[in-house]
């Protein structure tokens, strides 16, 4: 097993990265996803990191710093997900870790995450790794 930040992206990868979010309900347009990819890639203050075993992307996070007008500044993971033949092998465990030094890096000392309601076992994964649950909120959107 491999956790690497991505520097750059290949047709193969953005594909594996596409197949791995639809396992969390997300449908990406390939073409569009492997865009949105190289250009956060490019933010410096975005980073993708992956899980890969044999080559293979099983795994990705995403964070980014987030600044906020009513709150000190902080990490965001944005997404995480692990190939679901792949849970239990501690790869989400090694790509928070990856996140938390990253964060680090950038002096920042503290890390958020949303997790759907209905994703109790990633509740229980979030706890596990020293996640503490600080509110429950509801997501508003409209279509422009």
């Amino acid at each position: 097993m491999e956790i690497s930040k991505l520097t750059s992206i290949t047709e193969s990868e953005a594909k594996q990265i596409c197949e791995l979010s639809l396992q969390l309900g997300y449908n990406n347009d390939l073409d569009r996803l492997k865009q949105i990819l190289s250009d956060i890639i490019g933010l410096n203050d975005h980073a993708i990191f992956v899980a890969k075993i044999d080559g293979e992307i099983v795994g990705w996070l995403h964070c980014l710093v987030c600044l906020r007008v009513e709150s000190p500044i902080f990490v965001e993971v944005t997404g995480l997900v692990v190939h679901k033949n792949n849970r239990g092998k501690q790869l989400g465990r090694h790509l928070i870790e990856a996140s938390k030094q990253w964060s680090i890096s950038k002096q920042i000392d503290q890390i958020k995450l949303r997790c759907n309601v209905t994703r109790k076992q990633s509740h229980q994964f979030y706890l596990s790794l020293g996640f503490s649950l600080s509110k429950e909120q509801k997501v508003f959107e409209i279509a422009i």
